[in-house]
This record gives structure tokens, sequence and C-alpha cells, in this order.
């Protein structure tokens, strides 16, 4: 629905890419594996989880993504390093994909990193994230590793809006010393990938939409979120959902196409098990986006486009 001015850039994972002019690539669809209480894991901190399941798993979003043409990438959760040990070897021993490095432990995201090179995978590995509270031994390790990608989270404890957004990727702002893209720089990180910070409704939920906007408008870069956690986090919603379950549905999957409509790259969309419902929505709005970047003078330049899938 847009046309920037500013050049757009566009990083590649293997045969995935991220980025460009609203229209141009299919939007890149992110789901969780191994998450908190995720019924496939049966040792969180061993790290041991039923091989079969993950399997099945990880080849329906793939097989998602066959059909629809979004690709797909692996959000890997560990909450120890042997967890995140197991996790790692399993997926990079059995699939080719890009995948995140993701826990609630900045020492095992450390790892996580260290890790992903020691093996000789960090060419597809993202870090998550590069962040204002991110600590100096996960810094580190990110600048010490072969890794070259991560997430930048525009989140600003003290101003929610936009500017403030806006303000902590690109300059001291809620709390750090630099900018979170200055720190990416010094990282190694040539392929970031800005999340713009999801925010329940009513705190700053807006903001975290009209930032997509602002950072392919001022920035160029490749943005998305996990905009489903947004969704996930509206008291109201919680109490609702308890009587009408599946009132959330559309909530929790409609909140990533708000924002792919205005130009996300890619949705962190929340357990690998939606991938049934994301794909074909994300499939439907990079369709009108494909249409009317033709009207804007724009070309659809993957041919595995949903428009040239689904219609």
């Amino acid at each position: 629905m847009f046309r920037f001015d500013k050049k757009q850039e566009v990083f590649e994972f293997g045969k995935i890419k991220i980025g460009g002019q609203p229209g141009e690539y299919p939007t890149v669809c992110v789901g969780t594996m191994f998450y908190s209480r995720h019924k496939i894991v049966t040792d969180e901190d061993k790290g041991l989880f039923d091989k079969d399941a993950a399997d099945k798993l990880w080849q329906e979003q793939a097989e998602m993504s066959d059909t629809t043409g979004n690709p797909c990438i692996n959000q890997i959760v560990g909450e120890t390093d042997e967890a995140m040990t197991r996790y790692l070897d399993w997926f990079v021993e059995g699939y080719d994909a890009p995948f995140l490095i993701d826990s609630s432990a900045p020492g095992v995201r450390a790892f996580g990193v260290k890790y992903a090179t020691e093996i000789g995978v960090a060419d597809r590995a993202i870090h998550n994230s590069i962040n204002a509270s991110i600590t100096p031994e996960e810094f580190e390790a990110v600048k010490e590793s072969d890794i070259d990608s991560s997430i930048i989270l525009a989140f600003n404890a003290t101003e929610p809006g936009t500017k403030g957004k806006m303000d902590v990727l690109t300059q001291a702002a809620g709390g750090a010393e630099k900018g979170m893209l200055e720190y990416a720089k010094e990282a190694g990180i040539t392929r970031p990938l800005v999340d713009t910070a999801a925010m329940p409704l009513g705190a700053g939920s807006g903001a975290t939409v009209r930032a997509i906007i602002a950072v392919k408008a001022m920035l160029g870069l490749p943005v998305g979120g996990g905009f489903h956690n947004g969704a996930s986090a509206w008291d109201w919603m919680k109490k609702y959902r308890k009587t009408n379950r599946p009132a959330f549905v559309p909530v929790d999957i409609g909140s990533n196409l708000v924002a792919g409509i205005v130009g996300a790259d890619y949705y962190l969309y929340g357990p690998a098990e939606n991938a049934s419902l994301i794909f074909p929505a994300a499939a439907m709005v990079d369709i009108m986006c494909a249409e009317s970047a033709r009207e804007l003078g724009l070309d659809v330049l993957d041919p595995n486009h949903p428009i040239n899938r689904l219609i």
C-alpha cells in the first residue's frame, strides 16, 4: 500500500529474502518452538523433547510455506545451555533453514551465538535480540561470534511512542548510551532486522504499527515484530476469551495482518502450531500489497510470491 522514497534494504538468508518495498517479496513467517511449557518438551533444563513431534511441527510449517510462498524461519527457544545445544543440533542436522537463537536468559543467548559459530552455522543464525537491556556478556558474545544478523528491538521504556522507538534505534535513549543500530554495527551485525516491540492495546499498540512505516521510511531496513504479543497482553481479551475462546484466534492472527498491510517484512507469529492459521492470512495480505505495488510502478521480485502461487 506504500512506496517508500528511501532505498529499501533486502537481506538474504539462503533462499530467503527479507525486506524491500511492500509487495516485492512475501512476508516471512517465524514460528516458535521449545517455548515455555511447550508440549513437545519433556525436560526444559536438559532439552529433552519428542523428536518425531518436533519434526512434524517444523515440516507442517515448511509445507505451509511451500503452499503459499511465504518463507519460514524457526525461532528456537532454550532455557539452558544444554537445552540450546540439543535444540540447535536437532535443527541444523535435519534442516537447512535459518533460525533465531532465543531464550529468557541472556547467558543462554550468549551461549547460543557461540555454539552456532562453533558448529559452523552462523550464516543462517539470527540473534534475538540487541536491545537497551542487553548485558555486556551477551553483547561481547555476539561481537566475538561469526553471526552477522540480529533482531534489533525498538523498545524504549521511557517513551513508548513512535518517536521513542525511533530514538532508541538511532541515538542514546531509553537508558542506553548509544542507539541500538550503533551497538549492532559495533557487534558486527550487517543484516539487522528491526522489531518495533509490540505493546498491549492501550499502552502503545498504535506506535508499534506506526513505527513500521517510520522505520522503512527513515531507515530503509527490514522490519517486523511479535505483534501477537500485543494481542495476548490485552487485558479485556484475557478475560473475554475464558468464556469465548474462539474470539481470540482472529485477534491473535489479525494483529500480524494489521502490521503487514503497512509494510511489515516478517512476523514473529508465536507458537509454530499456528502455521495453518497464519500462512494463508499472510498470503492474503501479500497479494493485496503486491497488487498495490504494481499500481505504484513496482514489480513482484519473487517468483514464489503468493500472488504467483495462489491467484
